[in-house]
């Protein structure tokens, strides 16, 4: 059988070899179910590759990557428009990601041809759009509407979220809730060192430290508003720091820490390998992802694992996964305030624990698991 994955990514290209953590971890999640798989992406020319190197196993479809505004209104790109239906006519079964136009190319292929297909909903179109400038806000009924139709008429269905994205972009199709993120959780010893680590802190009177692991350049992903609320916090007296970890150009936010008069309490770390991620998360008290778009983020899922007290905005999956005591509007400083100020030594253990747990919910096996009992039995249906 052949299986056809369509993804919104970007895979690095810097002259001799591709670079790509998320199609690896795509491509190593779907290519077992097919004797031969293609996946579909874009590629961008870099002198740095910031992710891990692909292997030669790894059999990549270019597609050239919509900008322009016309291009997205009309969802439509004659070069991508050919390739798509090329890919479609190859494949027997297609695995289609969205929100993402050339996504949708394939799903009109995919009726044209009558070939079987799934879609994989990674997050909110509106709320991508939306909290993206002007240029976003004229596209966002576009994007909103193109994204229930598609899933109005899809006959399978994967969900990142258990709740939020079934709702918006209701299918009539068959499907699951799974999120796609790939870690592993409950490992041996990690909530012990947490709550005694917690102790320890709050009796040497340790400064709080919190932290986001999110892209520095995307304003959607709303740090500016902890940097905010960590200004306030020490107009009133009360310390906190606050630690970032991502990609991207950090001026923008590093201005604000300083109009704000917290440089010295404001710390970037840049880009880090994921084998440091949870040393830094090792060493928080508190996650906060502040963000005003997500699907169901990865980054806050591995802080939970690692015992950290969590907050979020009210936005996509994050209110699944966290106490509703713990979650704020989206760019709700004063409330940012209010929960910070509210945490005490008793709060961090009871979260610790409950966050511990809830991860394990979403550990790879289990997720895995999931994902590939729904495949394996729509593909036998599907193809005889």
């Amino acid at each position: 059988m052949k299986i056809l994955i369509s993804t919104q990514s970007t895979v690095q290209f810097d002259g001799q070899f591709y670079y790509g953590n998320s199609v690896r971890a795509m491509w190593n999640r779907y290519h077992n179910f097919g004797d031969e798989c293609r996946l579909i992406c874009h590629k961008k020319g870099v002198l740095k590759p910031s992710q891990d190197k692909l292997g030669d196993d790894i059999n990549l479809i270019f597609i050239q990557k919509i900008n322009s505004v016309k291009a997205i209104l009309h969802r439509y790109s004659k070069a991508n428009d050919q390739i798509a239906e090329e890919q479609v006519k190859w494949a027997d079964f297609c695995i289609i990601h969205v929100p993402n136009n050339n996504g949708y190319q394939v799903i009109k292929h995919c009726k044209k041809h009558n070939k079987p297909y799934m879609t994989v909903v990674c997050g909110c179109s509106w709320d991508a759009l939306w909290n993206h400038g002007w240029q976003g806000k004229l596209l966002a009924p576009s994007g909103y509407f193109a994204l229930r139709k598609a899933q109005k008429d899809a006959p399978y269905s994967i969900y990142v979220t258990n709740e939020f994205l079934q709702n918006r972009y209701p299918t009539n199709g068959k499907s699951i809730g799974c999120s796609n993120v790939n870690i592993k959780t409950g490992e041996e010893g990690v909530l012990e060192r947490r709550l005694g680590n917690i102790e320890k802190r709050t009796s040497d009177g340790r400064v709080m430290k919190i932290g986001t692991a999110a892209a520095v350049d995307v304003e959607y992903k709303g740090q500016e508003y902890v940097i905010r609320a960590v200004a306030e916090l020490k107009r009133r007296g009360i310390r906190f720091e606050y630690h970032l970890i991502g990609l991207g150009d950090d001026s923008r936010l590093r201005q604000i820490a300083q109009d704000c008069s917290v440089s010295d309490s404001v710390f970037f770390h840049g880009a880090l390998p994921h084998s440091q991620v949870f040393d830094f998360l090792d060493d928080l008290d508190i996650y906060v992802q502040p963000s005003k778009q997500e699907g169901l983020p990865r980054s806050m899922i591995e802080a939970m694992s690692r015992g950290c007290l969590c907050l979020g905005s009210r936005t996509a999956g994050i209110p699944e996964l966290i106490q509703s005591d713990y979650v704020f509007p989206k760019g709700g400083v004063k409330d940012i305030v209010r929960i910070l100020t509210s945490i005490t030594k008793d709060k961090l253990k009871e979260q610790a624990i409950k966050n511990f747990e809830k991860a394990k919910d979403f550990d790879s096996g289990v997720l895995n698991y999931r994902r590939e009992e729904f495949l394996k039995s729509l593909i036998r249906k599907e193809i005889k």
